[in-house]
């Protein structure tokens, strides 16, 4: 009787909640602001040189890194409570997990090895000792962040990025396994994975301090922190949707955490790796709950479903997997052109290619996923 008890207190708390159609596209334009941080910073060194501007600390601080933070919170948060609400339904399954997240993020990387892979070998312009058939292994089966990690010599810019994928894929392998085991006593998981984000923390600062900030950036037990407390907050959720004050707490929030944002490169060096990171992932995680506990509309959340921001975050998988490529690319082939030029080229073929991919990729995959029912799965974890 108990243990019903439990799953009726939950049922309650999950029927309190607003429309998932509203949570998620709030969420989809957060990931579009995160999508262009990320490709901004990306673009620096690349398509143009550090210059004057970055003596502006707001400047500075939108330019900079860290918002892949925010990246590893939301999927880290949104995949876990579509997991759980299958198990309340009797239908977790963690084979199936593991396959429909196969064929979600598969279809872009596999695309972006074949085509960059091809391109690099027909490039006269990429050294004869580029090893492509090792960075499209490790891009394929998901370790590219060990390769970063192990040989960064050896590592292809177009395919550095690829290492956040590397340390979401491999936390996927893990998440179903924890809640098989501990799903029923949620204080012990959300326990256990606060004792993770922290034993992750002390350990990237020993890999920071001995290794450098490549390494500490890369490797799967020195940057999950912030997807395990998207997976602490959705195991809390029961508890946390009681409290119906969230409204208040979105705005402050979130400007608490574009405060962050912009301070970062001011703080320390390299300041989302160090202690600084420590009140950005867990603001940003008060930023999601609050999101999706919402009983209504505020002038934030109305904010963040400004269609333009929900196409970006729709499409911020295959913008991620595609820009750092087709920049590394276009900026090796144009060094004599203006940082305008080469920027604007940039954009045209990674709005094209884009595009493309989400027709032609995305949305048969998405198509794939809801409708078979080898794939069977809740639309709350469709990115």
């Amino acid at each position: 009787m108990g243990g019903k008890g439990a799953g009726d207190v939950i049922r309650r708390d999950r029927a309190a909640v607003p429309s998932t159609s509203r949570r998620v596209a709030a969420l989809d334009g957060l990931r579009g602001l995160v999508i262009v941080s990320v490709v901004v910073n990306h673009a620096v060194g690349v398509l143009w040189t550090r210059g004057p501007i970055y003596d502006v600390p707001i400047v500075n601080g939108l330019l900079g890194g860290g918002a892949v933070i925010v990246f590893f919170v939301v999927g880290g948060f949104i995949v876990t409570d579509g997991l759980l609400r299958e198990r309340e339904r009797g239908t977790f399954d963690p084979w199936r997990f593991y396959l429909r997240r196969l064929v979600r993020v598969g279809g872009q990387v596999v695309a972006v090895c074949v085509v960059v892979g091809i391109a690099l070998r027909l490039d006269p312009e990429v050294p004869d000792g580029a090893d492509i058939p090792t960075n499209v292994l490790h891009a394929l089966t998901y370790t590219f962040n060990l390769l970063v990690s192990t040989d960064p010599f050896a590592v292809q810019p177009e395919f550095g990025h690829l290492w956040y994928l590397g340390v979401q894929q491999q936390c996927y392998l893990i998440l179903p396994l924890l809640l098989v085991v501990l799903g029923r006593w949620r204080p012990v998981l959300v326990a256990l994975l606060v004792a993770l984000m922290v034993a992750v923390y002390i350990h990237r600062q020993d890999v920071l301090d001995e290794r450098g900030w490549v390494v500490a950036s890369s490797l799967t037990t020195t940057r999950s922190d912030g997807l395990l407390w998207g997976v602490a907050l959705a195991v809390a959720l029961p508890w946390l949707s009681r409290w119906r004050a969230w409204g208040h707490v979105l705005w402050i929030s979130a400007l608490v955490l574009l405060a962050l944002k912009l301070a970062l490169p001011e703080l320390s060096t390299y300041a989302y790796l160090r202690s600084w990171s420590i009140p950005f992932t867990l603001v940003a995680g008060i930023v999601v709950v609050a999101v999706w506990l919402l009983p209504a509309p505020t002038r934030v959340s109305r904010a963040l479903e400004w269609a333009p921001l929900r196409r970006l975050g729709r499409a911020s998988l295959a913008i991620f997997v595609w820009h750092l490529p087709i920049f590394v690319i276009v900026s090796r082939h144009t060094e004599s052109w203006s940082w305008i030029e080469r920027t604007f080229v940039s954009v045209v073929i990674l709005i094209v290619v884009v595009w493309a991919s989400e027709r032609w990729i995305d949305e048969p995959i998405r198509r794939l996923l809801a409708t078979r029912s080898v794939f069977r799965m809740s639309r709350e974890q469709l990115p």
